[in-house]
């Protein structure tokens, strides 16, 4: 079962992107398809991993995962996504782009979405 203000949070963006929830022992899945990313990146959207603890949102998010394929306009691998993981049967590239201390009376699903956007218009 969803973490009862993580289900509320989906349910406030459903239409907004095309997300599908996969629940394990402790953690829930959330896969985000078409993610936008910027001209800073080789491919224009991407598919975004959250893995997002069942205690949310007392432990919250941190990290997100993408296609392998996305890297730089030039090619490049971006900072902290060299390392390449595998979670529900497929390669994922990690992002190790931390959003700092996570305060649940501030943060939700919302706010993290804004960092990764925020992230993605970055050039590194």
């Amino acid at each position: 079962m969803l973490p009862t203000r993580l289900s509320q949070e989906l349910s406030e963006i459903d239409g907004a992107f095309d997300v599908e929830a996969h629940e394990e022992a402790t953690v829930v899945d959330l896969i985000f398809r078409n993610f936008p990313t910027s001209a800073h990146y080789s491919l224009p959207t991407t598919t975004i991993l959250l893995r997002v603890p069942k205690s949310y949102p007392d432990a919250g998010l941190d990290m997100f995962w993408t296609d392998v394929e996305l890297a730089l306009a030039n090619g490049g691998v971006p900072q902290g996504a060299g390392a390449i993981e595998s979670y529900m049967g497929r390669s994922w590239r990690r992002f190790s782009w931390h959003h700092g201390s996570w305060n649940p009376n501030v943060h939700n699903l919302h706010t993290y979405l804004d960092f990764v956007r925020r992230r993605f218009r970055e050039s590194n």
